[in-house]
């Protein structure tokens, strides 16, 4: 243990140090040490390679690597790990940050590092805990390094939905119809070894029932230990791919799988009944390159082997995200719970883009009836569910005092408590009774409220992707689908939590769209109208005193489409006879809103 002990105090700032305290951890408690070479053999294409190896330096030993070691063999006292990891050293390394889970909601002008102490130091967390955070913010790294040079390789060369708030997918353990799957198709290994050529021919989609568009698809390893695999699925753009928008489509949930965005709102599929697939007449897809993730493992086709591969918090699901798309405009979007992790996207890339080597095209965000500032939006429940009839007074009574609760749980940063208020009053995901919407209401269709019951047609996607043809097709072999509620289980700490420091850093420096249905009863347009007025940027009062204007698709237009206020490049959208499913509720206008947010013209002819 003299070494063991003796590494320890040299390992932070000192490169032998570090390889001897490696060293001595897994001699002291550890049979088999946590993978590095996948980080290795990204190391060459890492879009921020500077913020934590640089091409001269590639064997400098990984912090993460040097922390996990020490938990696992528990020679390490907790209280002690940050100056491991260096946070009493300067400059601080990305990889020093990592550990750290609540960055989104460290003040604009408070030092991060001192907010991530005091919060290390007070939350004292657990062996198991640390480590699983550990591995998490490791697997993020890994992974969206891959995905985006997989994007890149190709557009260059060439309940399910939000989970958090339903339940549409099914768990479907493997193939059920005797019919030859094929094998799950782990694309990590090629892209070790530089075999890129070989991994996209591979990953290339099969025929599929009905319609076929040219996409990719497979699965990158993000965690060897635990057998940790993210599913994407990638669709260049139908029309100029090498020019076109990328963007980047998280589902939300936690743990609801992006298929439900893909096939049920804006891919270039949706199925029928009979399972087969029909071409969707305004998908995203025909003008912008988009990219669907199974985010984190254990949602839809991605998953772990061990029940410590499971994320426990997203403030860190954009570390270390890159492309290679120097030439083409990136957008990270997402709805609902995405509306956390969508600005810790581009929050990450704000602060890391101007030190990196290789830059990326980062133009700006879309969040769709996001949940950002649980606080501020669990307050107006009570006054929206009574304004649009859907409770009576001593109803909304009750209600005003449920929430009053969460709220006063979220301030006190019992998210869990919280968590649970919220559950049981509407999302009813974990209770095992009706929610109070639903006995109130005699309606579980809290997406539309013109709508008492979820329309079927957004449950078929489920069982069309298990088809043992499917299945072969886009390379999942006979994996089991997950509907998500594992991961729900694993994030409950994070569902509560804010991130509106980052979103107003983001409003100063790039596009920004939160759009709205107006049926929407889950995370309600008068909800976001709540937490918007609060968050901080340069355009807080003009947005303030700025009017909404009427938007239609055409100008000779009956229908009104939608209310638009904008200031600056901040877009505030809420469309008309839409709900939280909203490019199911109304394709054209949704595509509509897209086109003039990601075009320079934006709303400016209504």
């Amino acid at each position: 243990m003299a070494s063991l002990v003796e590494a320890r105090y040299t390992a932070s700032n000192d490169y032998t140090g570090g390889m001897k305290l490696m060293t001595a951890l897994r001699t002291a408690g550890r049979k088999d040490s946590p993978p590095s070479a996948g980080l290795a053999a990204t190391v060459q294409f890492c879009f921020f390679s500077n913020m934590h190896y640089s091409p001269e330096e590639t064997e400098e030993p990984d912090r993460l690597e040097l922390l996990d070691a020490a938990i696992s063999s528990k020679s390490l006292n907790v209280p002690g790990y940050w100056r491991l990891l260096g946070l009493d050293s300067s400059p601080i390394s990305v990889s020093a940050l990592l550990t750290c889970p609540l960055l989104s909601r460290v003040p604009p002008n408070q030092p991060i590092i001192s907010s991530c102490e005091s919060r290390i130091r007070r939350e004292s967390p657990t062996l198991p805990h640390l480590q699983a955070r550990v591995w998490q913010q490791k697997n993020h790294m890994q992974t969206l390094r891959l995905l985006f040079l997989w994007a890149v390789l190709e557009s260059v060369c060439s309940r399910g939905c939000s989970s958090f708030f339903c339940r549409k997918s099914r768990r479907v353990s493997g193939s059920q119809f005797g019919v030859d799957p094929g094998k799950p198709l782990m694309l990590t290994p090629y892209l070790e070894e530089g075999k890129i050529e070989e991994a996209k021919k591979l990953s290339l989609v099969g025929p599929l029932p009905g319609a076929n568009v040219k996409s990719f698809s497979g699965y990158l390893t993000v965690n060897k230990t635990y057998n940790s695999n993210l599913f994407f699925w990638f669709f260049p753009a139908q029309d100029r791919p090498e020019t076109a928008p990328v963007l980047l489509w998280l589902q939300g949930g936690p743990g609801g799988t992006s298929m439900f965005g893909l096939f049920v709102e804006h891919g270039p599929y949706f199925v029928h009944k009979n399972l087969t697939l029909g071409y969707r007449d305004f998908p995203w897809t025909s003008r912008y390159s988009v990219l669907y993730i199974d985010n984190p493992v254990g949602t839809g086709w991605s998953f772990t082997e061990d029940d410590r591969g499971f994320a426990q918090n997203q403030d860190d699901v954009g570390k270390d995200l890159y492309s290679e798309f120097q030439s083409n405009p990136f957008y990270a979007t997402g709805e609902s719970y995405a509306g956390k992790y969508v600005p810790a996207i581009g929050y990450y890339i704000h602060k890391n883009n101007p030190s990196a080597k290789v830059k990326i095209n980062f133009k700006g965000v879309a969040i769709g009836d996001g949940l950002c500032d649980p606080e501020l939006m669990l307050g107006g429940y009570a006054d929206f569910l009574y304004q649009t009839g859907l409770v009576d007074e001593l109803q909304r009574q009750h209600v005003k005092m449920q929430t009053d609760a969460g709220v006063k749980l979220i301030q006190e940063q019992r998210w869990v408590e919280a968590f649970e208020v919220f559950d049981s009053l509407l999302n009813g995901d974990l209770v095992p009774y009706p929610s109070y919407f639903q006995n109130v209401t005699g309606c579980t269709n809290y997406f539309n409220y013109m709508q008492c019951q979820e329309p079927p047609d957004q449950e078929y996607f489920s069982s069309f992707v298990t088809l043992p043809d499917v299945r072969r097709a886009i390379h999942v072999g006979n994996l089991t689908f997950n509907d998500g509620s594992e991961v729900e289980k694993h994030l409950l700490q994070d569902v509560m939590k804010s991130i509106k420091p980052w979103l107003g850093i983001l409003m100063d420096n790039y596009r920004v769209l939160i759009y709205s249905g107006q049926l929407d009863v889950i995370v309600a347009a008068p909800l976001t109208e709540r937490f918007l007025p609060t968050v901080s940027w340069s355009g807080a009062d003009e947005y303030k005193s700025t009017l909404r204007m009427p938007w239609k698709v055409q100008p000779s237009d009956t229908e009104v489409a939608g209310y638009v206020r904008q200031v600056k490049e901040f877009f505030q959208v809420i469309v008309r006879g839409g709900g939280h499913i909203l490019p199911y509720d109304q394709p054209e206008r949704s595509f509509d809103m897209m086109d003039r947010f990601l075009s320079t013209d934006g709303f400016s002819s209504h």
